[in-house]
């Protein structure tokens, strides 16, 4: 190999001293990099490179220099800036012009960024000029010469540079374009030049402790692969679902068709891109998003129409899933192609694996499924806010005489009343808030997603309104206002409403034990009660305390009555007892005892302790069963005098429910089974309806009897609504004056 000092080649004549004391500095005994060996091969690739430039005198002179200044643990930039100030010290001793000393220092300061250094991205500015190209171009060389990686391996021992950082900087020059500023070095080295760097970095990698190795690529591979397959399943799922609703047979499946082809061939194409790290294998995954962008805007441009009546299918939300993780799974796909793999599985690969699956999972049940069924849910219900006053304080006095009539076909419709009016489900997925005092809609609430007339109940004191179905999960409005306030998850389907205010719900299952929930108004379970298999539940509520009726049918333990807390549905007591058909009424909980040695008895139970309060006889000459209800601070006992008088009477009895005394008992001139409605200030109806018309016995302590209006027909039903009483006939709803 020719030596360092022949190669001075007369770059100023008369300085061989010069000479030699580069050549020293270059041979010192405590360099570990940039030796003499370095300087060769920067001063033999300076050879073929150096007519490219407009002064080669100085180019040599600054590869010269360049590194003439070094200590361990310098940077490139450190290592330049001595070197000039060297140059700028020395050489205006050997006769060189003041502009040709500043360009060699020039030079020498471009090299701060030496990518044979401790840096290893290309550096110095693009208008480093012709000269500036040629010795960087001539410093860069070492990167394709073959003994590069002695090179490098010199540099780690000499540097401070943390191996991470190195591996960012190979990957940006890797990266990058062009590594060579002139084409002349570029044809050269430039092929030789990315091999000696590939090579590096996957030393580095593989120095890098063996048990987490690769982890970084395998959590990301694994997350891009799974994202891909959610879309899948989620395109897949789309293809039996409708485009809009109601359904139509006209609407093809032909997008959601190749929506799961494309989505599959994702899955192919991701799992082959995150095992590579070319740059082929980076834009590849540009595909998915490709896909997903296009089918996200053809999606918002095609959306059904939103009314009410005509909604969202489950198919749009799905597709849009879809098409958003395309472009998510993209993501992760493009990075892990920047990271080098382990050769085997190790314990980080493991974990980033199964992180990443965690991951996917979660978000799956936590977010994707929660987003999409709250975009259907909002998109298909339509609220028509009418701007009504609200009168709740009108009430009927029933003297035959109506308040209002509602045309319309009403008559199976359910009626309730609230803190903002009376409510009616008045068809397919729709409920009205009308006023009392006119009978004008206040608000319409339509949801588009449901063929099922809506079941009603009250909360939070009549001021929300609950909707249950059969073929959709619950939802809450403000009955005010008639937004919606919540939504219950989709596992509440089956729930039972043992008591609505305050919520307490059930569930009857197969196997196991049926279940009773403390339900908060959105839904979820502030606690869970489970007596046991072949036990039944009925349950009612006061403020504070849950009362559960256990039925026992199998083995030998009694019926029993259970008290829990409210709040966190702790057991409080439990006594033995077969009370039915329990009633909350003032501060007590009341029922029936279904034992036959005393059925002919009332019992009031405090729900706080589970002690009984009182007891109330009811006659063993009253023919028929009884059925108790409430209003107001009374409990109410329906039967018939005798088995005689089924067919012409019907007996009422208030009893007082804070002591048990009977407060009267009135026998009423119409046959026993008949329609009977109750309002909430504590006044019993009694409706007699045939063809001849309609007549209602008035029930305080005394009773009246009311003829109505014979075009009125109430054979359909009469109910109350509050202190309301609404009569529902073949074509209109109408309230009694």
């Amino acid at each position: 190999m020719v030596g360092l000092r022949e190669l001075w080649n007369d770059a100023i004549p008369d300085a061989g001293a010069l000479a030699d004391e580069l050549v020293r500095r270059y041979g010192g005994m405590r360099r570990v990099a940039y030796r003499e060996r370095y300087l060769i091969g920067v001063l033999q690739a300076l050879d073929s490179l150096e007519q490219l430039g407009t002064d080669p005198v100085a180019v040599r002179l600054a590869a010269w220099f360049h590194r003439a200044e070094h200590a361990k643990g310098n940077t490139a930039g450190e290592d330049a800036e001595a070197s000039a100030r060297l140059a700028e010290e020395l050489l205006p001793a050997y006769g060189l012009s003041p502009v040709r000393v500043a360009e060699v220092a020039r030079l020498v300061r471009l090299t701060g960024g030496d990518p044979s250094g401790a840096a290893v991205v290309r550096t110095g500015p693009d208008d480093a000029g012709a000269n500036g190209d040629v010795l960087l171009d001539a410093v860069a060389a070492v990167l394709a010469d073959g003994r590069y990686s002695t090179y490098a391996s010199e540099v780690r021992r000499d540097s401070r540079l943390d191996s991470k950082v190195r591996q960012q900087q190979i990957r940006a020059m890797v990266d990058s374009e062009r590594i060579y500023r002139t084409e002349l070095a570029h044809e050269r080295y430039d092929t030789a030049a990315r091999a000696n760097l590939a090579a590096e970095l996957d030393l580095l990698e593989n120095m890098t402790p063996s048990v987490w190795r690769g982890w970084q690529r395998a959590g990301l591979g694994v997350l891009a692969v799974l994202t891909a397959l959610v879309a899948f399943a989620a395109a897949a799922l789309s293809i039996g679902q409708p485009w809009r609703i109601p359904a139509s047979t006209s609407d093809p499946r032909w997008q959601a068709i190749v929506m799961t082809l494309l989505a599959a061939a994702a899955v192919g194409v991701l799992w082959w891109a995150v095992r590579r790290t070319d740059h082929k294998a980076r834009v590849v995954t540009a595909g998915p998003v490709a896909v997903g962008l296009v089918s996200l805007v053809i999606i918002l441009f095609n959306l059904p129409p939103e009314n009410g009546v005509v909604g969202v299918g489950q198919r749009v939300p799905l597709l849009a899933v879809t098409a958003v993780l395309l472009v998510l799974a993209s993501i992760p796909a493009y990075f892990a192609t920047r990271f080098i793999g382990g050769v085997a599985m190790n314990r980080g690969q493991f974990l980033a694996a199964t992180s990443a699956i965690v991951v996917v999972v979660l978000a799956t049940v936590f977010v994707i499924y929660p987003v999409q069924n709250g975009y259907l849910l909002a998109v298909n219900e339509h609220l028509d806010d009418q701007h009504q006053p609200a009168d709740s304080s009108v009430s009927s006095v029933v003297n035959g005489e109506t308040l209002w009539t509602r045309r319309g076909r009403l008559f199976r419709s359910q009626t309730v009343a609230t803190a903002h009016g009376i409510a009616i489900a008045s068809g397919r997925g729709t409920v009205e808030m009308i006023d009392p005092a006119t009978g004008k809609t206040r608000w319409r609430y339509i949801r588009a997603d449901t063929n099922d007339d809506p079941r009603l109940q009250v909360l939070d004191s009549a001021r929300q309104l609950l909707l249950t179905y059969d073929d959709r999960s619950a939802v809450v409005l403000d009955a005010g206002t008639g937004k919606r306030t919540a939504a219950w998850p989709d596992w509440t389907r089956d729930y039972d409403i043992q008591n609505a205010d305050p919520l307490v719900t059930g569930k009857t299952v197969s196997k196991g034990s049926d279940k009773l929930y403390g339900t908060n108004i959105d839904g979820s379970n502030r606690w869970k009660f489970e007596p046991g298999r072949c036990t039944s539940i009925g349950a009612t509520a006061t403020a504070d305390m849950a009362v559960v009726h256990l039925g026992r049918s199998c083995g030998s333990e009694p019926d029993q009555l259970v008290g829990l807390d409210l709040k966190s549905g702790k057991q409080r007591w439990i006594r033995d007892s077969s009370l039915g058909q329990l009633l909350t009424v003032g501060d007590v909980v009341v029922g029936q005892d279904d034992d036959a040695e005393k059925s002919g008895e009332l019992t009031a139970v405090d729900p706080r302790s589970g002690e009984v309060r009182w007891r109330a006889e009811i006659p063993g000459a009253w023919a028929c069963s009884p059925e108790i209800e409430r209003t107001a601070d009374r409990v109410v006992v329906f039967s018939c005098p005798s088995e005689a008088a089924r067919s012409t009477h019907t007996v009422v009895r208030f009893i007082d429910a804070a002591t048990g005394a009977t407060v009267s008992t009135t026998q009423v001139n119409i046959p026993w089974g008949v329609r009977h409605v109750l309002t909430t200030d504590g006044r019993v109806f009694v409706v007699h309806a045939d063809e001849n018309g309609c007549r209602i016995a008035k029930v305080t302590t005394a009773v009246e009897y009311v003829e109505l209006a014979r075009p009125i027909d109430c054979r359909r039903g009469v109910v109350a609504a509050g202190n309301l009483v609404l009569v529902h006939s073949r074509d209109s709803l109408i309230a009694l004056r």
